[in-house]
């Protein structure tokens, strides 16, 4: 039998069935980020079942450099976020970040806040699913997106223009340019087609979250028109950044 040779907490980000029958698991962890590893057994399988896609738990992989396998042998879950499962735009919610992470190397490396922040955003879209909040879901989505931007170092700032660098204070009109992936002040908004729209509360709603627990952070009040523009900005960026389409948002469910 073989020995386990490895164990860490880690965030089943997706599984998938390959021709021999098996199944590959993406698991996110902190001390290895991303690992693919094989899930033997039938259908019936009581590890297929506990290594399923955004189980949070204890995960134990053995290697076999000789042949390149890794192997998943044993899952413990410690969080299973049942709510997410039974509802269809937390489902799409959760795989926009497990492909945003997997496209993205996890966060281009920072394992650690990788982890955080798909646990804490997990918890958010569990919560959300046939919660009394309507909005909750969108703004886990954009504050998900917003922090994963700023530990990669690219998220822009809102206070500067991105097509002439001047400073814009808080109480100007602000802008989006989808092309130039910025913002941008009212002059330049002009040369600028694709230039949508900022409300200030979406502004005030990102100042207010800045430095609070994603817990917390998530709880803070947004308006309906703020909470889809900023939700709008932030997934386009999240395009950008993973420099690949991402199936998710071209679903249409987000």
């Amino acid at each position: 039998m073989a020995s386990r040779s490895a164990s860490f907490e880690a965030i089943i980000l997706r599984s998938k069935e390959v021709p021999s029958g098996a199944r590959v698991a993406t698991l996110l962890s902190a001390e290895e980020g991303l690992v693919e590893a094989f899930v033997f057994g039938g259908g019936k399988s009581k590890l297929r079942s506990l290594a399923s896609p955004w189980h949070f738990g204890k995960a134990w992989i053995y290697r076999d450099a000789a042949k390149g396998l890794v192997k998943l042998t044993d899952f413990d879950p410690l969080r299973e976020f049942p709510a997410i499962r039974s509802d269809l735009g937390a489902i799409a919610a959760a795989s926009y970040v497990s492909e945003f992470l997997t496209a993205t190397s996890a966060l281009g490396g920072d394992w650690t806040d990788a982890l955080e922040l798909a646990s804490d955003s997990l918890s958010a879209f569990d919560e959300a699913a046939g919660g009394a909040d309507a909005k909750l879901l969108d703004r886990a989505v954009a504050l998900f997106s917003m922090r994963a931007l700023d530990v990669m170092g690219l998220m822009p700032d809102p206070d500067e223009c991105v097509a002439c660098a001047g400073a814009m204070s808080r109480d100007t009109v602000h802008l989006y340019s989808r092309r130039a992936g910025g913002f941008v002040c009212a002059r330049c908004a002009g040369a600028e087609p694709d230039a949508v729209p900022v409300p200030r509360g979406a502004l005030s709603w990102l100042d207010a979250a800045r430095g609070k627990p994603f817990s917390a952070a998530v709880r803070v009040g947004l308006g309906d028109e703020a909470s889809s523009a900023l939700k709008a900005v932030a997934l386009d960026l999240a395009r950008k950044a993973a420099d690949a389409p991402l199936r998710t948002l071209n679903s249409g469910l987000l």
